[in-house]
């Protein structure tokens, strides 16, 4: 059942996904400032999706410089959700003995 009158664009959104080819092995390492996150969720989320799509080993970071986990295409921890945790900036490296770049894919999204 539609409901007509209700134009498509007039909620809002609180959807995030996105995916970056990582190639660096430095927090900041794709940032033009060598700082930067690689991502920044614009909104304060309630659950986040990280997926390795490649293989190797990624490491992650909510501060950009110390190491808070990481993806490993070869084992369970391929992918990790976030429930109830609000997540901004994301920096991604690649973890010393894997190569890049290695595509990892960020999904988030906020109940308003």
């Amino acid at each position: 059942m539609g409901y007509a009158g209700i134009p498509k664009k007039s909620g809002k959104d609180f959807n995030f996904f996105e995916k970056q080819d990582i190639n660096w092995t430095t927090f900041g390492g794709g940032a033009s400032d060598g700082y930067g996150p690689d991502f920044a969720i614009p909104f304060s989320t309630h659950s986040v999706i990280f997926i390795n799509e490649g293989t190797g080993v990624l490491e992650y970071s909510f501060t950009g410089y110390a190491v808070a986990g990481e993806l490993d295409s070869s084992t369970v921890t391929k992918g990790l959700i976030f429930d109830f945790r609000t997540v901004g900036l994301i920096w991604f490296r690649v973890k010393t003995g894997s190569t890049g770049p290695i595509r990892v894919q960020v999904q988030a999204w906020a109940n308003s």
